[in-house]
């Protein structure tokens, strides 16, 4: 397996970075995720122009989520690339998996809830859906009376209602649906497309939020001073440093090569992935509260930008399976 990044994807890393550094400093972020709806039109838009709701596969969208993730970017990057796996899986020839690889709508995928099929419409209710407020439209989990479909349906014909949330650069809503006209798309399995996707692109956007934690705390223990020397010399700051760069790396490790057996459709992909989602799960949250400590009192501060940080791990840590649940289902895997 091939164990490095191409140039063309440390290119694509480069370009995304450089994007998010002029249109998501954190003072971008605090304004749409405070003062806004928690989602940033002009940026999704800047991204789409760049192309990466269709790239070749599973190893450059992680390039692009990692990005996202150390930006803490309130973009439904990862959402609408579950919903676009779920929809590729079960019907790759449907007009609409072209429109969401085009970036022409937001898709996002509606998995947890009850919605019923009757006479061609939806009737029910879906539950804390990750950036459902941004959605133009919605890929959904229903029951038809006989069996679990997918269906594709306007959002925009649906009523979302806002949910309080801790980390608001990914906005949750629930969405209740009354007679609104479906297409149901028959799929063998609706579940496993999407959930091999999210473990393996929300497992990116936590390596990248550690990597920013790990990368501020650093800096500021070489810069600030106690007792006349950085403050990173002292044995108590340098071990917690160790240990955020060791369980980051691991996480690393573990993601990439969920990416990897990802695009060459390994038998070991939704082993892989359940690895990486606990592995990064924990040195995310891990990270987020190391630099916290690190920096003291100052961490703390609504004004300083790692309490957007540690929410953003919180909360993807807890989407598409917690640390725990991927454990088990490494666990079950082993001894079957």
């Amino acid at each position: 397996m091939q164990a490095a990044f191409t140039d063309t994807q440390d290119a694509l890393r480069e370009a995304v970075a450089d994007l998010l550094g002029d249109h998501a400093t954190g003072e971008d972020v605090r304004s749409i995720a405070f003062d806004g709806a928690g989602f940033d039109a002009d940026l999704w838009s800047r991204l789409v122009a760049m192309g990466v709701t269709d790239l070749p596969g599973a190893v450059e969208e992680g390039v692009v989520a990692e990005e996202l993730g150390g930006a803490v970017a309130p973009v439904p990057y990862v959402e609408h690339l579950v919903a676009l796996a779920a929809l590729r899986a079960a019907a790759p020839d449907h007009a609409m998996v072209a429109t969401l690889s085009g970036g022409d709508a937001i898709g996002v995928l509606a998995a947890d809830g009850v919605l019923r099929i009757e006479d061609g419409a939806a009737h029910g209710d879906l539950r804390h859906v990750p950036h459902g407020g941004a959605a133009t439209h919605l890929v959904a989990i229903a029951d038809d009376g006989r069996r679990q479909v997918l269906v594709v349906l306007d959002a925009t014909a649906t009523t979302r209602t806002g949910l309080p949330t801790m980390d608001r650069t990914r906005p949750l809503v629930d969405i209740g649906v009354d007679g609104v006209g479906v297409e149901v798309i028959d799929a063998a399995d609706v579940r496993s497309p999407a959930s091999l996707t999210a473990a393996v692109l929300y497992a990116h956007d936590l390596v990248g939020v550690g990597q920013a934690c790990l990368d501020m705390a650093v800096a500021y223990a070489r810069d600030r001073e106690q007792f006349g020397k950085p403050i990173g010399t002292y044995q108590a700051v340098s071990h917690r440093l160790v240990d955020m760069f060791v369980a980051l790396e691991s996480a690393r490790s573990h993601t990439y090569h969920a990416a990897w057996a990802t695009a060459a459709d390994d038998d070991v992909a939704a082993l892989a992935a359940s690895q990486a989602k606990a592995s990064a799960s924990d040195a995310a949250v891990s990270c987020a509260q190391g630099a916290i400590q690190v920096h003291g009192g100052i961490g703390f501060t609504w004004e300083h930008d790692l309490h957007l940080y540690l929410k953003r791990a919180r909360s993807g840590s807890a989407l598409w399976g917690t640390a725990s649940q991927h454990r088990r289902q490494v666990a079950d895997h082993l001894v079957a």
